[in-house]
């Protein structure tokens, strides 16, 4: 009887390991079956995002955890990132919030800081070739 009453518990146990989620149609929230670690909840989209691969969703992004942040004191805040491919550059995160990616979203990182610090150095390099000419 132990057996079967160890087993049972054990199956009950497992059966819990998946975080099944869908959004309330009545509210900005997000429902998850397993748990309900949020009070507020966006989506992305909700401030402009787009998950093309080719749209850049830094300002998106920074948008929403800025809206989102108000809510660090009553019981937290959630930032929902559907099925996509989001590209975003840097941004922080905050106290009190959870990133919540579909299983289907995956983040791509922007290459602006990278191509904006090799035109910088072309620019610097081209004044210097500029400035020795005169020598």
């Amino acid at each position: 009887v132990i057996e079967i009453v160890f087993v049972v518990v054990i199956v009950v146990l497992l059966s819990g390991k998946n975080v099944d989620g869908q959004k309330d149609q009545s509210s900005d929230n997000f429902e998850y079956s397993a748990i309900s670690c949020r009070t507020h909840g966006a989506s992305l989209t909700d401030f402009g995002g787009v998950g093309d691969g080719t749209t850049l969703n830094t300002k998106a992004f920074k948008a929403a955890i800025d809206h989102l942040s108000q809510f660090a004191s009553d019981g937290g805040s959630q930032l929902y990132v559907p099925p996509g491919k989001w590209l975003t550059g840097s941004f922080n995160l905050i106290s009190h919030f959870t990133l919540f990616l579909h299983k289907d979203a995956v983040l791509l990182a922007s290459q602006v800081l990278i191509l904006s610090f090799i035109k910088l150095l072309c620019r610097t390099l081209g004044l210097l070739q500029y400035m020795y000419s005169f020598t």
